[in-house]
């Protein structure tokens, strides 16, 4: 009696090379931050974005956010005066806000032009940070019931109901100084 020839069942080489690669590519994906997106976007609030600035990223002489209207209401960070591309905030402002120096007057804050792709905009937004870590104390209306005080001494910005309880504090204080001499 002849025996049945048993055939064994088996991968062929190719197959095996092709499960690996795919384990591979699959655990590579699931593991990594791998991010296929070439510009990172950043959601922040006009609340914490001094804190995130200073804390995300290093500079020697000033770390700008400028905000400027194309298109939609984008911010750009720049390092020592050179734009990082890599990085974009959106949806900082819902619409275009109004900006104002901080003094008894509420003056329009002006702002210089930003230099981005070759092109020159004229930015609604401007947070300039200095190597001391200081900027010029603004007003910002975002006309959506609040009113953000920038202030270089605080790391947070505080926050009002209207610029007439700015204008308010800011005599209150004018005042203790008068009376503090």
């Amino acid at each position: 009696m002849i025996k049945p020839i048993r055939v064994k069942k088996a991968f062929t080489l190719i197959e095996l090379m092709l499960v690996i690669i795919l384990i591979s590519t699959v655990s590579f994906l699931s593991m990594s931050n791998f991010n296929f997106n070439s510009q990172e976007k950043y959601k922040v609030s006009l609340e914490n974005i001094k804190e995130f600035m200073l804390k995300n990223f290093k500079y020697e002489k000033k770390l700008t956010l400028s905000c400027i209207e194309n298109n939609a209401l984008e911010c750009f960070i720049f390092i020592d005066e050179d734009i990082n591309k890599e990085i974009k905030i959106e949806n900082l402002f819902l619409e275009t806000p109004q900006v104002y120096n901080y003094d008894k007057d509420l003056s329009d804050y002006s702002f210089s032009q930003v230099r981005i792709d070759d092109i020159d905009y004229e930015p609604f937004f401007e947070l300039k940070i200095n190597s001391d870590k200081k900027h010029n104390n603004i007003v910002v209306d975002t006309n959506n019931e609040k009113v953000y005080l920038f202030s270089s001494l605080k790391k947070n910005p505080e926050v009002f109901i209207g610029t007439n309880e700015i204008i308010d504090r800011f005599l209150e204080l004018e005042l203790e100084v008068k009376n503090a001499f």
